[in-house]
């Protein structure tokens, strides 16, 4: 499949049942299930710079199983290179949203992504928060006030080879930090700004 991440797996075992049941054949549903791919934009994009470096723009949405499975895809795809979690606010968890966004920034310690950037306010500082209590003590975890102070922090430390998942509720808008990362100058080589 074209698509990042253990979780669409099931979703892949799902559809191919069903057109099994249909009567596909196992070639038919190897073809289609190949040539699947997302339908929708910032959602699992992942693009590689001329520098080597991956962006992962999953800056559409954000709820605390989208987040869990987008930092293992993150983990799974930065084997031996340098990972960055650029993650921003889940919104809409009422009265749960310190205990997940802790539990996110516990995870991104546990799956050794090398870098945390919490992006915004209250939220993201419960984020650094959980790392830290999880183990992050030295700059493996940031908070940073905004999408540009995250973009500052990037094109000062990335290096070719590394992966940067960015994350967040759409209200956050943080694809313009991913957006920012891809910019390329006339010569088709990154801005550094």
């Amino acid at each position: 499949m074209r698509l990042y991440g253990e979780h669409h797996v099931s979703n892949a075992l799902a559809a191919a049942a069903v057109a099994h049941e249909l009567g596909m054949s196992a070639d038919e549903i190897a073809t289609a299930l190949s040539e699947a791919g997302s339908l929708s934009r910032w959602r699992m994009e992942v693009t590689e710079r001329p520098d080597g470096v991956t962006v992962v723009n999953d800056a559409y949405n954000a709820n605390p199983e989208s987040m869990k499975a987008a930092l293992r895809a993150l983990a799974a795809m930065g084997k031996g290179r340098r990972t960055w979690a650029v993650l921003g606010k889940m919104a809409e968890l009422g009265d749960e949203a310190l205990a997940e966004h802790d539990a996110v920034g516990r995870l991104a310690v546990r799956l050794n992504v090398s870098k945390l950037v919490a992006v915004g306010g209250r939220e993201a500082a419960w984020l650094q928060l959980g790392a830290y209590n999880e183990g992050s003590w030295g700059e493996e975890s940031v908070h940073v006030s905004d999408a540009q102070a995250a973009v500052d922090l990037l094109r000062s430390q990335l290096r070719p080879g590394d992966v940067v998942l960015v994350k967040a509720s759409r209200s956050v808008g943080l694809e313009s930090v991913a957006q920012a990362l891809l910019e390329t100058g006339a010569e088709g080589e990154v801005v550094t700004r």
